[in-house]
């Protein structure tokens, strides 16, 4: 059986989920592209969460996007959380979400916080991290947007370096504005200094595409690299840094299973790198 039709829960039933189930209202829908809708949930938050919907049997499994102060009461305003959901019609409760805003705004649904992918890493004391190591493919950036903008808003002791690796299909539309995300990420590596890194992989394009898009992200003031082509290892090694300073770095994976497999394969087993340093999730 393919990995992709395998429902939500089946696939993730091993992963630790707490026992309550919470109801929440469908409070508002952004488009992000033509395949990428934001879903706010009025309600704390969490990793991943099972997402029960009006007349949908299976579960849906979508990744928090939002950060936990973002789940906060603020001045009378409501916390809430943020799911990135792709457009996917055989997947009956992410094309729920995707039916027409009116008829499924202030719908109630039902959802279960599970996951272990996350901030601070489990049995990992966070004062002995100097070196954070972000590597997102495609929509695998949801969980990492979420730590990354979580870091960006604490008041805790700041990381010394952060680099986050980010590869994705080059947009059809040519702009920088269709790069799921880019625009938050923009935001907040112009806040930080030169030793935070933002390194942008695009796949599926030719050398003069790419450059155009470059120019178009260097206008709109955005200071990264961008690169034609995958993450090798040799990227990986590099934002890991030198062997000698391993000990305080921790790397996070998400992405499609042959990509995550891959480079946790590979980082999991260099010099100066424990393996429970190394953090992984698949998305399918």
């Amino acid at each position: 059986m393919n990995s992709s039709s395998v429902p939500h829960e089946q696939r993730t039933a091993a992963v630790k989920r707490e026992v309550d189930l919470h109801h929440l209202i469908l409070s508002k829908i952004d488009h992000v592209d033509e395949n990428i809708r934001l879903i706010r949930l009025q309600f704390r938050p969490g990793q991943w969460l099972d997402v029960y919907l009006p007349g949908i049997r299976q579960a849906g499994g979508f990744t928090v996007t939002s950060t936990p102060q973002d789940a906060q009461w603020s001045d009378g305003n409501p916390g809430y959380l943020e799911l990135a959901i792709q457009k996917s019609p055989n997947n009956p409760p992410a094309a729920w979400l995707w039916r027409p805003e009116q008829e499924i705004l202030t719908s109630g649904v039902i959802v279960r916080v599970g996951g272990d992918f996350v901030w601070p890493p489990p049995n990992v004391n966070p004062a002995s991290i100097t070196r954070l190591v972000l590597v997102a493919g495609g929509v695998g950036i949801n969980p990492l947007l979420s730590i990354l903008s979580h870091l960006h808003r604490s008041h805790a002791q700041p990381i010394c370096q952060i680099n986050f690796l980010y590869t994705t299909r080059f947009p059809q539309s040519n702009e920088p504005s269709s790069i799921l995300f880019l625009s938050r990420l923009r935001q907040i590596f112009q806040g930080w200094g030169p030793n935070h890194i933002l390194s942008l992989f695009l796949t599926q394009c030719s050398e003069a595409e790419k450059e155009e898009l470059a120019r178009k992200i260097r206008d709109n003031a955005l200071t990264q690299e961008t690169v034609r082509g995958r993450i090798s290892h040799r990227d990986l090694l590099n934002a890991l840094g030198p062997v000698e300073e391993r000990a305080g770095a921790v790397v996070y994976i998400c992405g499609v299973p042959s990509m995550t497999d891959d480079f946790v394969s590979l980082l999991r087993g260099v010099e100066g790198m424990e393996e429970n340093r190394v953090l992984c999730e698949k998305w399918w």
